[in-house]
């Protein structure tokens, strides 16, 4: 339940009980919490966390169920949403034990396939081109893991848009015209994602590729990682990892990216990041994938 505006298509790892419900709204947030913990951008004080964001607004996060919302008055609402499903949103997902990934996923044969990457990386763009090769783009920029009840790492569905900059929104062949631009200052347009039957429907984590540019001269390279280099490669994408320490969830989500390492393929990929070249691109990891399956 939400008394803020959010996208129809979100939804967060769990099952759906009313003990899972997730409420949102609006109300008054202190400035400080009694006896809380005070790091540089946040408080916490046991299962409540505290986010005060200049000229945006205070939300607090309780128990992984609540988000409340003081906004400034003055602020605009697609900042505060901005705020509110990325770092807050990001922070609850710690509270519930969900692991946010700084990625983007695809559907493959028997689950899906995960890009990570340091912004600017391409994640959102490498999802797109393969969303008009006819792939189901089920996350964009955060993915959610969590562990079923078999111990299956999974990926659940994340905000049904892609965000892109107009450049590629140009290359990949959309009209800038007809495509809803953020609300926020930055200027990229929210490209929706194709509706399909299982969009709900969470996925077993099968690969996962790091993205980076390749050197010049060099072509295309994909290598697989192995122990302590694939977990070196995972903590750092966790989204708001800071939030999760600062809540004592530190060790629990190096368990996870050790059960990754442990259970799923991780490969470092390396590219030409460049229109020109992404059709190249594009060819060498569907057929990588297509070897997977």
């Amino acid at each position: 339940m939400s008394e803020v505006p959010l996208p129809a298509s979100l939804r967060l790892a769990g099952r759906k009980t009313s003990d899972d419900e997730i409420c949102v709204r609006y109300g008054r947030v202190p400035q400080k919490l009694p006896g809380a913990a005070v790091y540089p951008d946040a408080q916490v004080s046991g299962d409540t966390l505290l986010l005060d964001i200049p000229d945006i607004a205070r939300f607090l996060v309780r128990g992984g169920k609540e988000i409340l919302v003081d906004a400034v008055e003055t602020a605009d609402v697609g900042d505060v949403g901005a705020w509110l499903l990325g770092t807050v949103f990001a922070g609850l997902c710690h509270q519930r034990g969900i692991v946010p990934l700084h990625g983007s996923a695809i559907d493959i044969p028997g689950g899906c396939a995960v890009f990570l990457g340091a912004s600017g990386a391409g994640k959102s763009t490498l999802a797109a081109a393969l969303a008009t090769r006819g792939h189901q783009v089920i996350s964009d920029d955060v993915c959610f893991l969590r562990r079923d009840d078999a111990g299956n790492i999974r990926v659940w569905p994340g905000i049904g848009r892609i965000r892109l900059w107009p450049d590629t929104l140009e290359a990949l062949g959309y009209d800038s015209n007809i495509i809803e631009r953020e609300l926020r200052g930055l200027n990229k347009f929210l490209v929706p994602v194709r509706s399909a039957d299982k969009l709900l429907v969470p996925r077993k984590l099968c690969r996962v590729y790091q993205l980076e540019s390749a050197s010049a001269g060099d072509g295309l390279s994909i290598q697989r990682l192995n122990g302590a280099a694939t977990i070196e490669l995972l903590m750092p994408n966790v989204y708001r990892l800071t939030l999760a320490e600062y809540m004592g969830g530190k060790a629990a989500i190096f368990g996870f990216c050790t059960a990754i390492a442990n259970d799923v393929p991780v490969y470092r990929f390396r590219r030409r990041v460049s229109f020109d070249a992404l059709s190249a691109t594009l060819d060498r990891l569907e057929a990588h994938l297509r070897d997977a399956s």
